[in-house]
């Protein structure tokens, strides 16, 4: 057996309307589940998910805690089925476990979607699950660095998640469990506000893990709480049976698709300069010149980036976003309100068109183009 300390917050944050959200501390379990759909009831997705795992709180192995979460995608997909209202909900789900294997006591984790797993440990703040995202796509895959995937306009676009399909991969973990860990369970409201650095100081410099919770959910919704925040902060206090010491907790890695090894890329050094003198009157004025160029084109990329507005995908609900659809330098689109309409309602047309971004000089036309949408997405209903 092991004995955790733990603690938990959630919040809506100042942007969206409501929180869809959901926690569940019951131990040794930890659960959380960041709901998507729109008007298709993603709190609903992401309660039910909690409750059907709540049904069976004490796991024996990796294996019965995927079957755990298969089951409660089973639940949501049927609920959908039999009620049109919620059909198109969905939600992310991530877990963490205490079990008890061959008299040692272990760790499982359970994953589908964008919602986060950490360690934190005095080397920094670990990332012990992979997202299921399209960004994350694109980084396995070369196309983006981790840089540009920080801050890409469909960083929230989910590529599994319970509720949408009647097979969910699930990826797991079987971890060494070692007295002082700290573990962070998150959904994307967390990491996407705040950095890993902020999130390790808080981790590392409040020790009362309830008191950590709240502090993570405080900050990043002060950090702009474009998403609603929800984290569990979990203490491996006691353990029955110690193991012994390792450096990787992370014992076994079960994927649910099989990986494909890729080379890592060439790095090219850049060759040093020859030593020359530092300034000089002509360097001077190279430097004001552009210094003025500079001013001049960062008012204008400004003016450019947030003029005006595009309707995108975030997560499975179709928003409008003010600014251009893939940003511009440093300045994202923002989000501006909801179309109330799930991608999984559109027609293949209409759903092409707005992963790429319809742009749109106006508030007005691009609502009405949303309404256009809402329109055709009912009349493709059965």
């Amino acid at each position: 057996m092991i004995e955790f300390g733990w603690g938990g917050a959630s919040e809506t944050g100042p942007v969206r309307r409501k929180n869809q959200d959901r926690l569940m501390i019951s131990d040794p379990m930890f659960v959380v589940a960041d709901g998507m759909g729109g008007h298709q009831a993603g709190e609903v997705a992401a309660l039910m998910a909690i409750e059907t795992l709540a049904l069976e709180t004490r796991p024996k192995s990796v294996e019965e805690l995927v079957e755990m979460v298969e089951a409660a995608n089973t639940a949501i997909v049927e609920r959908g089925e039999s009620d049109v209202t919620m059909r198109g909900m969905g939600t992310t789900i991530c877990v963490l476990a205490g079990l008890d294997i061959d008299d040692q006591s272990m760790l499982g984790a359970a994953n589908v979607g964008d919602s986060r797993l950490y360690l934190s440990s005095d080397d920094g703040l670990v990332q012990i699950t992979e997202d299921h995202s399209l960004v994350e796509t694109l980084v396995r895959d070369g196309r983006l660095t981790r840089k540009e995937a920080a801050v890409h306009p469909q960083r929230n676009v989910v590529t599994r998640a319970l509720g949408i399909d009647p097979k969910v991969l699930v990826d797991s973990w079987l971890l060494t469990a070692i007295v002082g860990d700290r573990y962070l369970i998150c959904s994307d409201g967390l990491f996407n506000e705040l950095s890993a650095n902020e999130i390790h100081t808080i981790l590392t410099e409040i020790g009362d893990p309830d008191a950590a919770a709240h502090r993570l959910v405080d900050e990043a919704c002060a950090a702009g709480g474009h998403d609603n925040v929800t984290v569990v902060v979990v203490d491996i206090v006691g353990l029955e049976h110690s193991a012994d010491p390792v450096e990787d907790r992370v014992a076994e890695f079960r994927p649910a698709l099989p990986r494909v090894e890729k080379p890592a890329p060439t790095v090219v050094s850049e060759r040093s300069l020859a030593s020359r003198p530092l300034f000089t009157w002509r360097l001077g004025l190279f430097v004001a010149s552009v210094v003025t160029v500079m001013a001049v084109l960062m008012v204008s990329v400004v003016l450019y980036a947030r003029s005006g507005f595009f309707v995108g995908v975030d997560g499975t609900e179709v928003v409008i976003f003010k600014g251009r659809p893939d940003g511009v330098l440093w300045f994202d689109p923002t989000f501006e309100e909801s179309v109330q309409v799930s991608v999984v309602d559109l027609a293949p047309s209409d759903l092409e068109e707005v992963t790429d971004g319809v742009q749109f000089d106006s508030l007005d036309e691009a609502k009405q183009y949303g309404f256009e949408l809402f329109v055709r997405a009912e009349n493709l209903q059965p």
